[in-house]
């Protein structure tokens, strides 16, 4: 990867020469306190709120110092327009920054991490934050930039490219994995302040793992969330807050934006690893709550989940349930003082690593379908909500193609905690 990442900076960055690649145009780069790239994987049924979202960060832009860049990468269903990198001025100004003149998959991993590495070398800065914008659904994975040949196909990872301009909403397009993703992000050497998921099911404990040495801060909610996303015009200038905890900020502009509708929340990433630790602490309580769950028609059925593949409907598929509902449940499953007190001192590190949460009673799907956790959880109770997920294995998974007992295999966070010694 950065054998390849290399060679195509410098090619594209030091010389003008291929012309029947790509153009560029000139830019004096000039040291900025942070630089904020939006990735927009644009090129699905998302590609009509692009442009809305666009307009938002303009107004957002306003408030943005002119030591500040705010900058977007667009790749949206058009016939005549191709990828390409732009910055929005204070004065709402758009100046393009670079047109490529072939269409691509910006969900391949190389070709991320050359876009992202452009963007750098055009607009340096002391910090910089990435935004995520388009598909997403965590950390599951079918290989590397999966190509989804089927309309029922499950929706996988981050960024859809359908690759054909088209908006149809059949699920077709190559995706970009997380395991994948982190390594794209390793190669640059960068470490961002924030990633913000501007996504669906990006805030679970094995996203959070796979990135927690390239990034300060991962941001954004464990469920699905509306087409509409972010709300830009308030979000835009608290991106650029050099307070600690400017993602306070940013959680509250995407709660007001959907009160009560969205849960949401943000993790201090270098507290993943103690996370990991405890948890695994935890894995014998999970183990026999698990087992007993096994027996049940409908297992882990009044747990808390973000998101099923298979419906709603079917208990045996919902493989993103939220991890502190699930660990409450295990203790209180597990008579005793001691393991009360294991899980006092679990949700210490927990509370730690997720530094603020935002619990809802429901969830807003796109076009604004509203999901209860009532209708699935008749314990219902926002103190358990943790608004971060995590997958626990069942033998009782059926889905034929997502294959999450083995898929989760590829994260990093299967085995910090210990689910091979637990036996899976």
């Amino acid at each position: 990867m950065k054998k390849i990442l290399t060679t195509i900076c410098a090619i594209g960055l030091l010389t003008a020469c291929q012309k029947d690649e790509e153009t560029q145009q000139p830019v004096t780069p000039a040291m900025a306190d942070r630089t904020v790239i939006v990735y927009m994987s644009a090129e699905n049924n998302l590609s009509p709120y692009s442009l809305d979202d666009l307009s938002e960060m303009k107004i957002g832009a306003k408030e943005v110092s002119s030591n500040n860049n705010l900058v977007y990468f667009m790749d949206r269903s058009s016939t005549i327009e191709k990828p390409y990198i732009a910055r929005i001025r204070s004065n709402m100004q758009v100046d393009t920054l670079y047109k490529y003149q072939e269409d691509f998959y910006n969900s391949d991993p190389e070709r991320f991490a050359e876009v992202l590495s452009r963007v750098t070398a055009l607009c340096p800065a002391r910090s910089y934050g990435l935004v995520l914008w388009g598909h997403a659904n965590g950390w599951c994975i079918e290989g590397d930039t999966v190509a989804v040949s089927t309309a029922n196909a499950p929706r996988r990872a981050y960024g859809r490219d359908r690759g054909d301009d088209s908006t149809t909403d059949n699920n077709t397009g190559k995706w970009l994995n997380i395991p994948s993703m982190r390594m794209a992000l390793e190669s640059l050497g960068i470490k961002w302040k924030f990633i913000f998921c501007d996504c669906c099911n990006m805030m679970g404990a094995e996203v959070a793992y796979e990135l927690r040495n390239v990034a300060d801060y991962l941001i954004g909610s464990p469920a699905e969330i509306p087409g509409n996303g972010a709300p830009y015009d308030k979000m835009a200038p608290h991106f650029f807050m050099q307070t600690d905890n400017f993602y306070e900020e940013i959680v509250n502009d995407y709660a007001e934006a959907y009160p009560n509708k969205l849960p949401l929340s943000a993790i201090q990433l270098d507290k993943m690893d103690t996370l990991a630790s405890v948890t695994r602490q935890m894995m014998p309580y999970i183990t026999e709550y698990l087992q007993q769950a096994e027996q049940q028609s409908a297992p882990l059925q009044d747990i808390i989940y973000y998101y099923s593949p298979s419906g709603r409907s079917n208990n045996t598929n919902k493989n993103m349930y939220d991890m502190k509902n699930v660990m409450r449940a295990a203790v209180d499953n597990h008579a005793g003082d001691a393991a009360s007190e294991d899980y006092a001192a679990w949700e210490t590190v927990f509370n730690q690593a997720v530094k603020i949460r935002k619990t809802s009673e429901t969830w807003e799907t796109n076009n604004y379908n509203t999901v209860r956790f009532s209708d699935f959880s008749a314990n219902f109770k926002a103190e358990n909500q943790g608004c971060v997920s995590m997958f626990f294995p069942l033998s009782k998974y059926q889905d034929a193609k997502l294959k999450p007992n083995e898929s989760i295999r590829q994260m990093a966070w299967f085995y910090a905690v210990g689910w091979p010694e637990a036996g899976w």
